[in-house]
């Protein structure tokens, strides 16, 4: 099982680890550019919005 990073779409700071079967919505304030993003975590899809360097 390994965890997928999720960074900040704006400055591209890292922000959490997220392991699979996560599911849910996060709202989070990146702690460098200070903006505030929402997360929606889907079992099985993938975001590129936020995710590394596919």
């Amino acid at each position: 099982m390994t965890a997928t990073t999720i960074y900040c779409r704006y400055c591209h700071q890292r922000l959490f680890d997220i392991v699979p079967g996560t599911r849910g919505r996060i709202e989070i304030k990146c702690s460098r550019c200070r903006k505030i993003l929402r997360v929606t975590l889907m079992d099985g899809e993938k975001n590129k919005d936020y995710l590394a360097k596919e």
